[in-house]
């Protein structure tokens, strides 16, 4: 009965209990980002770090007679059998097991897995800053098995071009403090394929931490890269610098952006 309930619920709770983690991973603090230190250590790790292959990390699905539970996140593979309760067969994180599909831990793409899930690239520098503490998260809960093939890492297990790019923006992010985000909130935002980016706004948009208004999703486009922030009601619309998104009300407390994602 309960379960019937939430069912239609079901996605949202599981992008809510992501978000919560993240707050948590984010309030941890931990230690700054460098990117450098990651390369040099990967450069360094012995020949016999397990590689895996994309149709190899298939077979950890935890599914009856496969050989384990693996999730990858920017490459790397950790085995979350401890953790079958989240990831296992049925359960609401288990899309992330058996492939990279890095970049929902940021987006919220829940529905099903598609390949270009491990490409990250359309994601903000901040966004990049909060992945890389996702991956921290799993270095400091689950064991570390190897790397996978690919994007991230070439057939010898060394660091990509595209892999570097991705932790140079992360400390980028980690390096630069913007006015706007400390003066307004960030907007939530999911993708899907058939509707693009959403953004919206609630009383925990942003930090995760209760406030007494939602606000509305507006893009500030004093940076090179404009993002998505929430804006409260009684702030001047004379502003330039926060500007309503086309096809939008300016009322409405949630927006899709067909185009390119900017948040």
């Amino acid at each position: 009965m309960i379960f019937a309930y939430l069912k239609p619920y079901f996605r949202h709770l599981i992008v809510i209990g992501l978000a919560v983690l993240l707050f948590v991973i984010l309030s941890r603090e931990p230690e700054d980002i460098q990117p450098h230190q990651q390369v040099d250590r990967d450069e360094e790790i012995s020949s016999d770090v397990k590689l895996f292959t994309d149709i190899e990390l298939e077979q950890y699905n935890g599914r009856e007679g496969s050989p384990g539970l693996y999730l990858v996140i920017l490459g790397y593979v950790y085995d979350v059998a401890s953790g079958v309760k989240h990831y296992g067969p049925g359960e609401a994180y288990n899309m992330f097991v058996g492939h990279d599909a890095s970049r929902s831990f940021i987006s919220g793409e829940f529905e099903a897995y598609h390949p270009e899930m491990s490409d990250v690239s359309s994601l903000t520098d901040g966004e990049l800053k909060s992945l890389v503490k996702w991956k921290s998260f799993y270095d400091e809960t689950y064991v570390y098995k190897g790397k996978l093939i690919g994007r991230y890492f070439d057939d010898r297990g060394r660091l990509t071009d595209y892999h570097k790019v991705i932790l140079e923006r992360a400390i980028k992010a980690e390096q630069k403090e913007t006015e706007p985000r400390q003066q307004y909130p960030s907007c939530n935002v999911e993708w899907k394929e058939e509707t693009g980016t959403r953004v919206w706004c609630t009383s925990r948009s942003g930090d995760g931490v209760e406030r007494g208004w939602v606000g509305k999703p507006r893009r500030y486009a004093k940076e090179p890269n404009p993002y998505c922030v929430c804006v409260p009601d009684d702030v001047s619309t004379s502003d330039t610098s926060l500007a309503p998104f086309a096809d939008c009300d300016v009322s409405s407390e949630s927006c899709f952006v067909m185009e390119t994602k900017t948040v």
